[in-house]
């Protein structure tokens, strides 16, 4: 009798086994994709696969303060509006038929998504969807009303079909290490089901990182340019249905593990360069060939050809978007947008001059020949161009600010690659007009000029000033026999008092480091500018002052647990992300920091070779 029993508990067990074994997921990382391998019923018809990331576990808000802001009482308006923007993330690759879903926690009056965008509402919803096209990488926006809904749950689904109950799922995250749980809905015998699995996948890379004993060595600079080119490679937005698609992401917040800002497509302009540049340096350890970096340079500059506005009769005619302002008392969703032909040419120096040069393709120099059209009518009309324009509140803004400086690049380059002299008088005149409104005695600017209440006193951002003094050394580059290399030194001299033994600036130039943080931004802003005034003037102290600001930028290159920061410089200041109204005082690194970064390490390598 004991025989029939064991076969039975064998049977009973094998069917245990076979139940244990439907409801089994498995998952491989082949190349870049995560598989995940499920056995279900055999008569299932349709599985829901639901994608959450832990990024979104500790969803960020516009109305975050930062526990390190050394005055959290000045961030917000008072009272505070009663309104709110999150900022889901979108970290893997949308397969055709993906959706994102959002589910509140009780009925928003008003949400938009993406508003900045696609430019629509909606009224009274308590779920949201959008189409995969509706969904950018990495950082999206809701605004909501009123302030106090909560964000209950956001993810990507996708219905896929089972073949004889087996189902194969793969999906590609956008990360170098990803977090998050796949939840598989289906039906058997009629009733609802669901199969959840955790996934932490890593790449596990560990790089080389420069010796900080003697950082200026061949060795440690080819590193360290090595790991700032992939940073910036990283940061590239490769989301082909997104309207600013090739740009780069201009921030990396490591508090939310989220790129953000791929719509600030100026500061994109001196990666370019970088790319450009990397093409002709050997022995650069790098995860694309030469051809890769031309692709992807071209892609940042055809993103800004992209965006421009093509109405002959609109007053920006030929300028490309430059940013979104944020601010949650801006009327428009929270979003101001904004066209500057600073910006603008600050870019095509940077970029479609560049790309011009090395491609032969006549669309950049048209494109930079448009713009500085634009440039000439408007200086004419104004003399001091307005910083921006605004394009919902169709006027200019009334004042301009001493970054407007740095546009002085575009025009300067523009002649210097075509030799016609009405490009020479615009770049003299553009810079010009800046030095009758914003130049000081003693060397600095101003911080702005206001066509109704005048001169806006300096406030010696170190960032500010920088693309002050790039405006002066291409005016150089554009007329040697100017004033222009005596004003860079002037004011180089009176930066030299502000720079700190180990090589930063803060902030701001004259203030405590406790009180405002370090600006890293400007600190590999300035090495780069003052190599360039080295090679200019010839002297030595310059080039001292350009070591010791890149050192500190090798010294402080990022190399912690947060892959996608790697290589990249965090700064923590009421700046952060370029502007006191959107995450101050969170670590965040800047794609244009790693591209001066980049330049001055390279200029650094030209003295070297010489």
């Amino acid at each position: 009798m004991k025989y029939p029993f064991i076969l039975i508990f064998l049977l009973f067990s094998q069917l245990l086994l076979a139940q244990a074994k439907e409801n089994e997921v498995h998952y491989n990382q082949t190349g870049p994709e995560i598989r995940l391998h499920l056995n279900l019923p055999m008569a299932s018809q349709e599985v829901k696969v639901q994608i959450r990331s832990e990024r979104n576990v500790r969803m960020t808000k516009i109305t975050d303060i930062s526990n390190e802001h050394p005055e959290p009482q000045t961030v917000l308006p008072t009272p505070i509006p009663n309104k709110q923007i999150w900022y889901p993330v979108v970290d893997v690759v949308r397969n055709p038929g993906m959706k994102g879903h959002i589910i509140l926690d009780s009925m928003a009056t008003v949400s938009a998504w993406n508003q900045h965008f696609f430019k629509k509402s909606e009224q009274n919803k308590k779920k949201l969807n959008f189409d995969a096209g509706q969904l950018e990488d990495w950082e999206n926006s809701l605004y909501i009303e009123p302030r106090a809904r909560q964000i209950k749950d956001f993810y990507i689904q996708q219905i896929v079909q089972p073949l004889n109950g087996a189902l194969t799922y793969q999906f590609t995250p956008l990360s170098e290490e990803w977090k998050g749980t796949i939840t598989f809905h289906f039906k058997e015998n009629g009733q609802s089901k669901s199969i959840k699995k955790k996934i932490h996948w890593s790449k596990g890379n560990t790089p080389n990182w420069v010796e900080t004993n003697n950082s200026l060595t061949h060795k440690n600079l080819k590193i360290a340019l090595s790991k700032s080119i992939e940073y910036i490679l990283r940061s590239q937005n490769n989301n082909k249905s997104s309207l600013t698609y090739g740009g780069l992401n201009l921030f990396y917040d490591l508090d939310a593990q989220s790129y953000r800002s791929n719509h600030w497509i100026w500061g994109s302009g001196p990666a370019v360069k970088v790319l450009l540049n990397a093409r002709k340096i050997s022995d650069l350890s790098l995860s694309t060939s030469h051809a890769g970096l031309l692709k992807a340079a071209e892609r940042i500059g055809q993103s800004a050809i992209n965006t421009r506005i093509m109405d002959p009769n609109h007053p920006m005619y030929g300028v490309p978007l430059s940013r979104w302002r944020r601010d949650i008392i801006l009327p428009d969703f929270g979003y101001q947008q904004c066209y500057s032909t600073s910006d603008a040419n600050f870019f095509s120096g940077w970029a479609w001059i560049p790309l011009y040069a090395e491609t032969g393709n006549k669309a950049y120099l048209d494109a930079a020949k448009l713009l500085a059209e634009t440039t000439d009518r408007l200086m004419t009309q104004y003399g001091l161009i307005p910083q921006d324009y605004y394009i919902d509140e169709k006027k200019f803004s009334e004042h301009t600010i001493d970054e407007s400086g740095f546009g002085a690049e575009g025009i300067a380059n523009l002649y210097a690659s075509t030799k016609d002299p009405k490009y020479f008088k615009m770049s003299e005149q553009y810079i010009q007009e800046h030095l009758k409104k914003l130049s000081r005695p003693d060397g600095l600017w101003e911080r702005g000029w206001h066509q109704k209440t005048g001169v806006q006193a300096t406030i010696k951002m170190t960032r500010g000033l920088g693309w002050a003094m790039e405006g002066l050394m291409a005016a150089h580059r554009n007329n040697p026999k100017g004033p222009y290399l005596d004003l860079a030194k002037k004011m180089a001299d009176r930066m030299s008092a502000w720079q700190k033994p180990s090589g930063y600036w803060t902030f701001i130039s004259d203030e405590p480091l406790e009180k405002v943080g370090i600006s890293e931004k400007g600190t590999a802003l300035w090495s780069y500018l003052l190599y360039q005034l080295y090679q200019a003037s010839g002297d030595r102290k310059y080039l001292i002052m350009a070591r010791k600001a890149l050192n500190w930028c090798v010294n402080n290159q990022y190399q912690g647990p947060d892959l996608q920061a790697r290589g990249g410089i965090v700064g923590k200041t009421i700046h952060s992300a370029v502007g006191a109204a959107f995450r101050p005082w969170y670590p965040i690194t800047c794609a244009y920091t790693s591209a001066f970064f980049s330049l001055a390490i390279m200029e650094e390598l030209k003295i070297k070779n010489q």
